[in-house]
């Protein structure tokens, strides 16, 4: 066995990675290569894209864009984060909500929220709240349906446990037994959330057009320039990514607290 492997012959260090490593670079160069030689219009070289991306840099615009739009994701998803896991938590407990909301729950779940912009811009104007009501909808039924699974359905035996210890009624019992076995399912839900959430902060910039990486992205491909189009589109995944992984290494501390 090399220093390249471990027990089972699975990879480890460099050797883990070099396969992605490899498509990454026959990606790269094939894109750059059609950018140089084809239609840098529909898709630009990866220098163009690069160089558009230190020119909106060093000019300050996207830091001014990324601060703009991280606060706008920053109100809207703590928003969804709060009513959601308060909700959820009701319509968990509750046969009655259960019943009454869940048919609107689902409606929303399932409607893009592009579709819903519209009205939110007609409800709530142009403005900061309109965006915020967008990333919100975005976020906000994950929550909801991860908190919602995670205290309907706690462990009998667990529950059993709890009361032949004293633990009698239901706020003591959610905060003892539920709540702690759910912690997985919610930071799982939390986790989707994250990403719906960038992409309800790009979709309600986009089409508001009044600030933003959305209103960078707009305002580039009404000129057709491409190359500042990818540029501005780079944050979004990024920011997703990082959101996602903050969220899934708190999510694996969390792994081997299981009640």
């Amino acid at each position: 066995m090399t220093a390249a492997t471990v027990a089972g012959g699975e990879p480890t260090g460099f050797a883990r990675y070099w396969p992605h490593i490899a498509v990454a670079g026959v990606l790269a160069a094939s894109w750059e290569t059609y950018g140089q030689f084809g239609n840098d219009l529909l898709l630009p070289p990866i220098s163009a894209i690069v160089a558009a991306l230190v020119d909106i840099t060093m000019s300050g615009r996207l830091p001014l864009a990324i601060l703009e739009s991280s606060r706008l994701l920053a109100i809207g998803f703590t928003l969804a984060l709060v009513v959601g896991f308060v909700l959820g938590i009701l319509v968990g407990r509750s046969v009655i909500l259960h019943r009454t909301l869940s048919p609107f729950l689902n409606a929303i779940f399932v409607t893009p929220t592009v579709a819903m912009v519209p009205l939110v811009l007609v409800w709530f104007g142009f403005g900061l709240p309109g965006r915020v009501v967008v990333v919100f909808l975005a976020a906000f039924v994950p929550v909801l349906v991860s908190v919602y699974a995670g205290v309907k359905d706690s462990p009998r035996d667990l529950i059993e446990v709890a009361r032949s210890f004293g633990v009698e009624g239901e706020v003591a019992m959610l905060r003892t037994v539920r709540l702690r076995a759910a912690i997985p399912l919610i930071l799982s839900g939390i986790r989707l959330a994250v990403g719906r959430a960038v992409v309800g902060m790009a979709v309600a910039e986009v089409y508001l057009r009044l600030g933003g990486i959305g209103a960078l992205i707009k305002g580039y491909g009404a000129l057709f320039q491409t190359d500042y189009v990818f540029a501005s589109i780079i944050p979004l995944p990024l920011m997703g990514l990082g959101l996602t992984a903050i969220v899934a290494r708190i999510e694996r501390r969390f792994q081997a607290w299981k009640i």
